[in-house]
């Protein structure tokens, strides 16, 4: 059941027995698969959506989302999302972010991490995995 509840001036959906209140990233630039992240989570979470590695910084700036999933490759690069990693981890020391990656890509997941990437999830996406995931972060 939803109902609408005001909170801090503005209109959300809110789930029974569910918090809106904390806040996920979803930096892709594919609107497919930022869909089907956004499907599988918005039942529980305020999602905040971004197509470029600028917009993501900026998302996360305004935003402070509680979780960010960010995709390796965009739009200006194959290290596009790594540079956004180091970009929110310098200035957010402690964030969340679980980067979205191609199967194979052991290296660059590697280095994610060193940069302080909690976690990954592997396209094309498991809902069972993303579940997992957003759980194993956000209880």
């Amino acid at each position: 059941m939803t109902v609408k509840a005001a909170k801090k001036g503005k209109n959300y959906k809110r789930y029974e027995g569910v918090s809106m209140d904390k806040k996920i990233l979803i930096a892709d630039d594919s609107l497919f698969m930022r869909s089907v992240l956004r499907d599988i989570l918005s039942d529980k979470y305020k999602i905040v959506e971004a197509d470029t590695g600028l917009k993501a910084e900026q998302q996360f700036k305004k935003e402070k989302p509680d979780l960010t999933l960010l995709d390796i490759i965009m739009p200006k690069g194959e290290e596009e999302g790594i540079r956004v990693l180091q970009k929110i981890g310098e200035d957010n020391p402690g964030a969340r972010v679980v980067m979205i990656t191609a199967v194979g890509q052991d290296a660059v997941i590697k280095k994610c991490k060193k940069l302080g990437a909690v976690d990954y999830i592997v396209k094309p996406f498991d809902r069972e995995e993303v579940i997992k995931t957003e759980q194993k972060y956000l209880g």
